[in-house]
């Protein structure tokens, strides 16, 4: 079990409301196997995303992004909504659970994406909610 806690109205430096997700490990001493996500840190969690099967650009965090406000968690992937940008249409990350375990190797991300792999590119917040 690996809990996740998102902190969307996060300000990263002196961007506002960029958003974090932190996740736990129930197992070891506390705070020794937690993992800090946020938008461009290496974890998969672009700044601007990529094409499905490709990874995203690092970017950098953005005002307003709230990333964590949609966390959604499988036996295999944690599942990360950024409805709020960088992509007009909002994305779905669905992050590798070693992406986001302390000292995990980075694999590739799933981007689901309005306007990709038979998605139409319309709407507003896709990936407000992660179900």
């Amino acid at each position: 079990m690996k809990p996740a806690v998102g902190v969307p109205n996060k300000a990263l430096g002196s961007t506002a409301n960029a958003g974090a997700v932190q996740t736990f490990s129930l197992l070891g001493e506390p705070g020794a196997n937690d993992r800090w996500l946020e938008v461009g840190d290496g974890d998969g969690t672009p700044g601007t995303p990529g094409t499905p099967g490709t990874p995203g650009t690092p970017g950098t965090p953005g005002t307003n992004q709230y990333l964590g406000r949609s966390i959604h968690c499988t036996g295999t992937h944690l599942y990360v909504g950024m409805a709020y940008g960088p992509d007009t249409y909002g994305t779905l990350y669905a992050l590798p659970l070693s992406n986001v375990t302390a000292d995990g190797t980075v694999a590739p991300v799933t981007t689901y994406q309005p306007g990709q792999s038979g998605l139409p590119p319309a709407g507003a917040r896709f990936g407000y909610a992660a179900r």
